[in-house]
């Protein structure tokens, strides 16, 4: 073990429950199985030859809940911690490249939406260069009009003009 690992180590055993990664991602799990069962409480279920609106949910929504639960129990005999800062670089990148995407779509249209989104978010991931996202721009806005404009015939706005 390096010397620069040694006190990571330490700070990290320190961090006692709150640095459990099965314990954060149970609690994650459980409010987004909650929140399912809360949205979907109103939707009808059907019956066995024709399920309603609300039968999907419902299974999921439980299925998640009991995944949470897992993950809870196995948070108390695991070991491995989790890093609990927050990377606020990746963070910002990653939000302003969604509201640029939400500013953009109406106003300049789907395909220079998607590569403003990618310059935006895409310095997030160290070892990006300007022409490589460039390139993922073009190649993810072409696949997304391609999808959803030629074959599935949503009218989302192409072009500013």
């Amino acid at each position: 073990m390096s010397s620069e690992e040694a006190p990571r180590l330490s700070a990290e055993i320190g961090r006692g429950w709150r640095g459990k990664t099965d314990l954060w991602a149970g609690v994650a799990t459980i409010l987004f199985a909650a929140s399912a069962l809360y949205i979907s409480a109103d939707y009808g279920l059907g019956r066995a030859g024709r399920i309603g609106a609300g039968y999907v949910p419902l299974v999921a929504g439980l299925l998640l809940l009991g995944l949470g639960g897992l993950l809870l129990l196995r948070a108390g005999r695991s070991r491995e911690a989790v890093d609990t800062d927050i990377a606020w670089r990746p963070l910002l990148l990653v939000v302003g490249g969604i509201v640029t995407f939400a500013l953009l779509l109406d106003r300049a249209g789907l395909i220079v939406a998607i590569i403003a989104t990618v310059i935006v978010a895409g310095p997030a991931a160290y070892g990006n260069t300007i022409l490589s996202l460039l390139m993922s721009g073009v190649i993810l806005s072409a696949f997304s009009w391609s999808l959803f404009v030629y074959f599935l015939k949503i009218s989302i706005p192409v072009w500013w003009f």
